[in-house]
């Protein structure tokens, strides 16, 4: 584990402790289904909301996530990624919140989820997904983690990096498997891991492209490899979402 990712990890637990015995607020709309928004006849969008990251810095410093996803709602997203971790990505759970209760469609926490508490406050907070990371958690934690939010009805998206942390995803019981072409350990972009991940994978998993989508020619190259990309750099970076969302899916 990279010194970056270590660093947001030990936060992850600081903030863990300090949520202990805390209530959480009643949730106030449905769980939303996950899985028919994703698999669909072409690749499903699954559009996030990030103010910034550790590799990139602020990526936009006018940041609204109700305006923004009500765009992507507008424009087609199948679902909608809130980052909401606050020291490294500069989000919260309120953002959460305000994104759920804004739009219709599936609304996922993307976070470095350690613990039952945060898929707790997930579900609190108006998710109905979670995303869990192999590479920080044990086997079996990921395993306990993928049955307590499964209890509560939310859908989970479990990444991986490679061929083993997708066979640790299956063992889990992981129905939507990610595959992160971000190197978490050195940040690179690896664009032919989605190729040789995805084509082993049975067609009954969901799969989802992550990291490094930025034109119609990576919808074109990911099309019957994949159900669905999730995108956020490229839309944080964009002076028109609507427009760049429609050359995504659709070319120039």
């Amino acid at each position: 584990m990279n010194p970056v990712l270590h660093k947001i990890v030990e936060t992850k637990h600081e903030e863990i402790l300090q949520g202990r015995g805390k209530s959480l607020p009643p949730r106030k709309i449905p769980v939303r289904p996950w899985e028919s928004h994703l698999k669909t006849n072409s690749i499903s969008v699954i559009a996030e909301c990030k103010k910034g990251s550790p590799s990139s810095g602020i990526l936009r410093p006018d940041y609204h996530p109700v305006e923004i996803a009500s765009i992507y709602e507008s424009s087609g997203a199948a679902a909608i990624s809130v980052l909401t971790d606050s020291q490294y990505f500069f989000g919260s759970l309120s953002d959460l919140t305000s994104v759920a209760e804004a739009v219709e469609i599936p609304v996922i926490r993307k976070d470095f989820i350690l613990d039952p508490l945060q898929i707790d406050e997930a579900y609190a907070f108006g998710a109905s997904a979670i995303l869990l990371i192999v590479r920080i958690l044990s086997p079996k934690d990921l395993t306990s983690l993928h049955q307590h939010a499964k209890g509560l009805g939310l859908s989970v998206l479990v990444e991986t990096h490679n061929k083993n942390e997708v066979k640790t995803a299956l063992d889990s019981g992981a129905t939507t498997i990610g595959i992160n072409t971000r190197d978490l350990d050195t940040f690179e972009i690896h664009k032919n891991l989605i190729e040789d991940i995805a084509s082993e994978l049975d067609s009954s998993i969901i799969r989802v492209a992550e990291s490094g989508i930025e034109s119609y020619a990576d919808w074109q190259k990911y099309k019957g490899i994949v159900d669905s990309m999730l995108v956020g750099t490229y839309f944080m970076k964009s002076k028109n979402i609507a427009k760049d969302f429609q050359s995504l899916l659709f070319g120039n």
